[in-house]
């Protein structure tokens, strides 16, 4: 009797290892897609960045130049 509540027990513990390592390899699979959504991110606001970077550089050079080019005083 004390070797079936012994099995019966075993066979608990290991039917919940099973659900358990299940959960982990899913919660794996969701933190890598996570990360690979991040990395995405980070260069898309890389190069966002760079293009607000280059358009205000060029409006900042066309407000200095522009008007000693066309003659206008301001």
């Amino acid at each position: 009797m004390m070797t079936t509540n012994i099995e019966r027990e075993i066979g608990n513990l290991e039917a919940r290892m099973q659900a358990v390592e299940s959960e982990l390899h899913a919660m794996r699979i969701d933190v890598r897609e996570i990360r690979d959504a991040l990395v995405g991110v980070k260069g898309g606001w890389r190069t966002l960045v760079i293009v607000i970077g280059l358009a205000a550089s060029i409006g900042a050079a066309l407000g200095k130049y522009v008007p000693l080019v066309m003659g206008w005083r301001g």
